[in-house]
């Protein structure tokens, strides 16, 4: 056991099988269903590249709404499981229904007023986008290699379904905003049947960027991240309005590029998420990000009565950023310190409103100077400089390089295992892993247990269940050591969420770590 001498950043990916990975269906499906939704009904289904009809003002109407999400979250520690369940229904109702709004007017011939219009929109963006946050929260505490499956397959999804509906028209995309909105609630049904995806898939910090969990509390890694979003969404936006500032037309060739490039980069972050290479994966993606602007730029330049093929490039750019927010967004759920639509409404507001903001820029670039092409160019390659400067020296390099010399100095020994609960021996490499017999429980989850079980009316054998539940056992695991068969600890663990209302292993930790006994 002394000669475990370093720790593996990278939790091993089990088998594929549709047992083991069914429950990451409901979060694939219903984040493409969000996404889908606002891509057809507020961004006309990609056939331009605008961030939403009327030059971003339904997206900046959306934007400033979900502020008052964030503001709320610093005086609510926590939102309540009621109020997330009310909140999930009222959003999907109200994507919903200005879908069918706009679907009615549309069919009727109606000229809408601007401002109604605009309304619809954005209440179609706000209400699909609320959804989205909803299934990054059902993501917390899940490992980093199934968050990149979870997220990529769909952005895929997505970007396909919206393709296939770009060759039809506003009533169609209207329509299908409804339905698709509205299938939100099956697939809502099928996540709470087969459970959080953190149970089978349990996060470890370090896969997510190669640090420790208290990095995801340290409020400058927060800082530089938000700043390495903030830096590269300016020059998509002022990419996306390449030159004037306004929406450019994509032909069939243009979105037939942007589905391959979306398609392509999220087969392989899939094959690397699965192979559990994640160091592959942060680094690849900000740098795939930035050559795809590049790309765009140098089109933009030599072609310059084809933008739509330079602005296929950017798009895409965009579109992977928006999965790589979503990944960012659930390490920082599952390991931060505030409510999860703390993170999740910042980062979609910062990035919604500079996208626009930078196509604003060009705007204002037009209007002083006619021939700008130049000087939107050199503008847009300084934003992704900055970008790369601040990602790749403060929130991929330092922490990564920290961490290892940490690791390099205090190597790990048999008695630093007995001291980490399960969820933490999963960082270690699998072939130096410890039995599963020479392990001793950590005393303070099992004494938090022991009054849970007196809290809630837990028998005994469910107190054991959940002591090795919660210590990160998988449920086969707990079968094991406890000799019983799995269908039996299935259905201790059901009885146990029934009698606490708490729905998932990391709920089930959040509860210990802020009710369970302090003495040690």
């Amino acid at each position: 056991m002394g000669s475990v001498q370093q720790r593996d950043d990278n939790q091993a990916m089990p088998p594929v099988s549709f047992e083991t990975y069914r429950v990451l269906l409901p979060p694939i499906v219903g984040l493409a269903l969000s996404s889908t939704v606002v891509n057809v009904a507020v961004q006309q289904a990609h056939r331009t590249t605008g961030v939403s009809t009327f030059n971003g003002s339904a997206m900046i109407v959306a934007a400033l709404l979900a502020g008052l999400l964030f503001l709320a979250t610093f005086s609510i520690k926590r939102f309540t499981k009621r109020f997330v369940s009310v909140f999930v229904l009222a959003s999907t109702h109200i994507a919903a229904l200005s879908c069918l709004v706009l679907a009615l007017l549309t069919a009727q011939g109606a000229t809408v007023p601007l401002g109604l219009a605009v309304l619809l929109q954005a209440g179609v963006a706000l209400g699909s986008t609320f959804v989205k946050f909803y299934w990054l929260r059902k993501l917390r505490g899940t490992s980093a290699q199934a968050t990149v499956i979870v997220v990529f397959c769909a952005l895929a999804l997505s970007e396909f379904v919206t393709y296939c509906l770009s060759f039809s028209g506003e009533l169609v995309w209207y329509t299908a905003g409804v339905l698709l909105s509205y299938a939100q609630f099956s697939t809502i049904r099928a996540s709470r049947r087969l459970g959080a995806a953190g149970d089978p898939f349990p996060a470890v910090s370090e896969s997510y960027f190669g640090t420790d969990e208290d990095q995801f509390s340290n409020r400058s890694f927060l800082a530089v991240a938000a700043l390495g979003i903030w830096f590269i969404s300016i020059p998509m936006g002022m990419g996306l309005g390449f030159s004037s500032g306004e929406a450019i037309y994509m032909s069939t060739v243009p979105r037939f590029l942007v589905l391959l490039f979306v398609v392509g980069v999220s087969i392989q972050w899939i094959r690397f998420g699965l192979a559990s290479r994640m160091r592959a994966i942060t680094a690849s993606i900000w740098i795939v990000m930035q050559v795809l602007i590049a790309l765009g730029a140098v089109f933009f330049s030599v072609w310059p009565k084809t933008i739509s093929v330079g602005a296929s490039f950017v798009m895409a750019s965009s579109l992977i950023l928006q999965a790589f927010i979503w990944y960012l967004t659930i390490a920082f759920i599952s390991f931060g310190w505030r409510d999860p639509f703390y993170y999740c409404s910042a980062a979609w507001i910062a990035k919604t409103l500079l996208q626009v903001a930078g196509m604003r820029v060009d705007n204002i670039i037009t209007q002083v100077i006619p021939s700008n092409t130049p000087v939107i160019i050199s503008i847009m390659s300084l934003f992704v400089l900055i970008a790369a400067q601040v990602v790749f020296t403060r929130l991929l390099f330092s922490p990564t390089q920290r961490t290892e010399r940490q690791h390099a100095s205090s190597p790990v020994t048999e008695d630093d295992i007995r001291r980490v609960p399960f969820m933490g021996v999963l960082a270690i490499s699998p072939q130096s892993q410890p039995p599963m017999v020479q392990q001793k429980p950590d005393v303070h989850i099992a004494t938090s247990v022991m009054e849970m079980g007196q809290r809630f009316g837990l028998t005994g054998r469910e107190v054991e269940v959940l002591t090795l539940y919660a210590l990160g056992h998988t449920q086969a695991r707990v079968s094991e050591e406890l000799k019983l068969s799995t269908n039996t600890v299935h259905t201790h663990i059901k009885r146990i969420y029934d009698k606490t209302d708490l729905h998932s292993r990391q709920e089930i930790l959040d509860y210990i770590a802020e009710y369970g006994n302090p003495k040690r």
